[in-house]
C-alpha cells in the first residue's frame, strides 16, 4: 500500500471576511512536502495544518494523507 499527500492552501483576507481555494497539490512523500512548507514560509499551527500571513492575507494549508 503507498500513500501521497495533497495540500490544500486558502486565502482569507479577514477573519469574518471570504475564503478562496488557492492552490491544491499531491506530493509523493512527506519530506517532499515539509520542504515545499518550509521554502515557501509556512508555520504549523496544528496537527496537518500550516499557516503563512503575508501581507494582509491569511494563507491555511490543510494536509491529507491518501492511502492507495
Amino acid at each position: 500500500m503507498s500513500k501521497i499527500f495533497m495540500l490544500s492552501v486558502t486565502k482569507r483576507i479577514d477573519e469574518l471576511e471570504e475564503v478562496q481555494s488557492v492552490m491544491e497539490k499531491i506530493f509523493p512523500r512527506k519530506s517532499a512536502l515539509k520542504e515545499f512548507l518550509e521554502k515557501e514560509g509556512y508555520c504549523k499551527a496544528a496537527k496537518n495544518q500550516y499557516i503563512k500571513i503575508k501581507n494582509e492575507s491569511i494563507y491555511e494549508a490543510a494536509i491529507e494523507k491518501i492511502k492507495l
